[in-house]
């Protein structure tokens, strides 16, 4: 193998590489969508966590990625813990 083939296969191989993990795909203030080709929950949560969070917002999936489909989907809430967390609580003074 000459130089310009070894040169040519360790590009190719570079760009193929550099495609694979987890990005923010969309981001809105109400939903982030989140690829990851190697289906990681963890790393997907963590984004949208930070993309939520730019607008006061929890992450919460709504949708996950599988084996044809590698996007997850998630909703920006307001509540980490749900809309109806506090409802039917008595504030304390």
């Amino acid at each position: 193998m000459n130089l310009l083939s070894h040169s040519l296969l360790i590009v190719l191989l570079s760009v193929a590489v550099s495609g694979c993990g987890t990005s923010v795909v969309s981001s809105t203030p109400r939903q982030v969508i989140v690829e990851s080709q190697t289906m990681d929950a963890h790393e997907a949560q963590r984004l949208a966590d930070i993309e939520c969070a730019k607008n006061s917002r929890y992450a919460k999936m709504t949708l996950e990625a599988g084996y044809w489909e590698w996007n997850y989907t998630f909703e920006c809430v307001e509540s980490q813990f749900g809309p109806d967390h506090n409802r039917g609580r008595q504030r304390v003074s």
